[in-house]
């Protein structure tokens, strides 16, 4: 059973351990560990993801799943998590950096060239290092089937 949920005290070693993993700073992460998301596989701690809210917007800079979990959608559900809880705060556009860009487009994320977000994104979630940032709007993203 998958589950997707908000972090807890006890979550945070789980949260530093597999991101500075995959290349990210404790001082960043522990800085914004209250917008982690935790994704279980079977109770077993497996992926997380981080939406800080800013002026308006949302910001994503981390989604990871374990490697022992990836190619079961965990990205995706923890991706879609992380989006609907933007859209039930309001929040119309949705950037990323430093997330695979293939996994970005396939949940609707599309380049953003624009030079106006990275001072944003640097506020909201420390300095990323990554110049490419990825933008989605939720207006109709949750929109149910029209049939």
């Amino acid at each position: 059973m998958i589950q997707i949920r908000k972090i807890k005290p006890e979550d945070i070693g789980f949260v530093i351990d597999i991101t500075s993993k995959y290349g990210f700073t404790g001082n960043k992460i522990l800085s914004n560990i209250e917008h982690f998301l935790i994704c279980e596989d079977n109770y077993n701690k497996c992926g997380c993801g981080c939406l800080v809210p800013y002026e308006g917007k949302g910001f994503i800079n981390c989604i990871i799943v374990a490697e022992e979990h990836r190619r079961k959608k965990l990205g995706s559900a923890i991706t879609k998590a992380l989006l609907n809880i933007a859209d039930m705060q309001g929040i119309e556009e949705v950037y990323a950096s430093g997330i695979c860009e293939t996994f970005l487009q396939a949940m609707g994320f599309e380049k953003y060239t624009g030079i106006d977000v990275a001072d944003d994104f640097k506020k909201a979630v420390g300095d990323t290092g990554e110049s490419e940032f990825y933008r989605v709007f939720l207006k109709d993203y949750f929109n149910p089937c029209s049939e």
